[in-house]
């Protein structure tokens, strides 16, 4: 699968769950907030809460079971970055999950893609912690069939994340900076990390013979 996008621009940080979305070092997630939500027998929130949108047709686990620096081909990242992509690095989140990052110094383009497994909240720790910290907290139609929410400091702002719930328990994020050219541009950084997450989820569906 083909896809072409312009993220050029500082790297990118990954912003999974209550995080300070700037794309610098300085963009580490705090910790996981408790969730006044419906508990259920074992004292744990039910899911989904908060407003976020149950996954009527969940992926199986099992996908997120590799290496997150292979959720891509060096193919597709090298067309999501150009010819000087980097191989993936590994970029785990303790209180998140794996995750990978790549880069391209040529042009300084970069991404990063999570899984957020750790919660076992999937797309309801981005309703209760990150909405009420983003001035912009969109939801998208869907991802490759499945729900997900931008969001962002502001909406000029040149680095988004998009969260893709894959299951009501365990979610995917894709995290891309721009350039300030792409940026004055008008190119809405949101764009190119909704076609990122939209490859990494066709690649899972593919992986569980979907």
């Amino acid at each position: 699968m083909k896809f072409a996008i312009a993220v050029v621009g500082t790297c990118a940080v990954l912003t999974v769950v209550g995080c300070s979305a700037k794309p610098s070092s300085e963009a580490v997630p705090t910790p996981l907030s408790s969730v006044s939500s419906s508990a259920g027998s074992g004292g744990s929130p039910r899911l989904p809460h908060s407003g976020a949108p149950a996954v009527a047709d969940p992926l199986p686990e099992s996908v997120l079971s590799d290496h997150p620096c292979e959720v891509l081909t060096p193919e597709q990242v090298r067309q999501a970055l150009g010819p000087g992509a980097s191989e993936g690095e590994r970029r785990d989140l303790e209180q998140v999950g794996p995750g990978c990052g790549w880069g391209n110094p040529e042009n300084a383009a970069a991404f990063q893609i999570g899984f957020s497994v750790v919660s076992r909240e999937g797309l309801s720790a981005q309703y209760a912690n990150t909405k009420p910290q983003k001035a912009v907290f969109r939801e998208l139609a869907s991802v490759a069939g499945f729900p997900a929410v931008a969001f962002k400091r502001s909406e000029d702002d040149n680095f988004c994340t998009v969260a893709v719930g894959i299951a009501d328990e365990y979610s995917i994020t894709a995290g891309v900076s721009q350039s300030l050219e792409k940026e004055s541009d008008g190119t809405d950084s949101c764009v190119p990390a909704e076609k990122v997450a939209e490859v990494v989820v066709g690649n899972l569906k593919a992986k569980a013979g979907r």
